[in-house]
């Protein structure tokens, strides 16, 4: 299990609980490399680029230029491209990367997070995905909204219903899947990954809904913080929610 840091006057990093996330979700039909140093994990589905694929350096005495080498060598064993992953505020293991030929991409995501419930008044009816079709329902949402083809059948491939630690829900209004997203808890932290409104459903409080119950969800389940990684158009909702800023995460490509 991977425990993220303790809430006890220390803002949490997302990155332990994101690299649980990836290694319950891709790893389930992927390889998963761990070590005390870094967590790999190689989807089996060739892709145009590394998204699918990832490198997450954990807090050890390993020198950041060995944990990101030992990246290198799992994915370059198949020749996979990969993202790493690296805090804004942490130089060494930047300059690790990028002297490993890692290329800063030009997107940085906010690593938020909160540690306390947050109040829910909305119309859409929340439902777990508790089966497959269910889980489909939400997989063609997340496909829509990210305007990815085939994004439906990489999540259903990788039998991410069964995940372990995550919860799949969608917002229902009436007969209609509007929107969606997933909680993954794992030890004290909460994650909340995959939040998706289609076009058509904008500006209807569809991600601040889902949003809200998946934080409400992870809180009951005894999670002592939730975290998650914003998108550009996703970090004004989660500012509005409540959502505290701790960095910004940075993404560095191997090809």
């Amino acid at each position: 299990m991977i425990k993220g840091m303790a809430v006890d006057g220390v803002i949490p990093s997302s990155i332990p609980n994101l690299a649980g996330f990836v290694a319950s979700t891709v790893g389930r039909v992927g390889v998963v490399h761990r070590s005390d140093a870094v967590i790999c994990v190689r989807s089996p589905i060739p892709v145009a680029n590394g998204a699918v694929n990832g490198a997450f350096v954990l807090e050890s005495d390993v020198p950041p230029s060995e944990s990101i080498a030992e990246a290198v060598v799992f994915f370059g064993e198949v020749g996979s491209p990969f993202v790493a992953w690296v805090p804004e505020e942490d130089d060494a293991l930047a300059s690790a990367a990028q002297q490993a030929g890692g290329v800063l991409e030009p997107d940085l995501s906010p690593d938020m997070w909160i540690d306390r419930p947050i109040a829910v008044t909305s119309s859409f009816e929340m439902r777990v995905a508790s089966d497959a079709d269910g889980f489909a329902a939400v997989a063609r949402v997340c496909e829509e909204a990210y305007g990815l083809d085939g994004m439906a059948w990489l999540m259903e491939h990788h039998e991410m219903l069964d995940a372990p630690g995550v919860t799949w829900a969608a917002a229902w209004d009436g007969d209609e899947p509007v929107g969606a997203g997933c909680a993954f808890f794992d030890g004290d932290t909460g994650g909340i990954y995959y939040i998706a409104t289609p076009s058509g459903s904008a500006r209807r409080g569809v991600a601040g809904t889902v949003t809200s119950w998946l934080t409400n969800l992870l809180l009951d389940q005894g999670a002592r913080s939730v975290v998650l990684q914003a998108t550009a158009a996703g970090y004004p909702v989660y500012q509005r929610l409540g959502f505290d800023t701790r960095g910004r995460l940075k993404h560095y490509r191997f090809e």
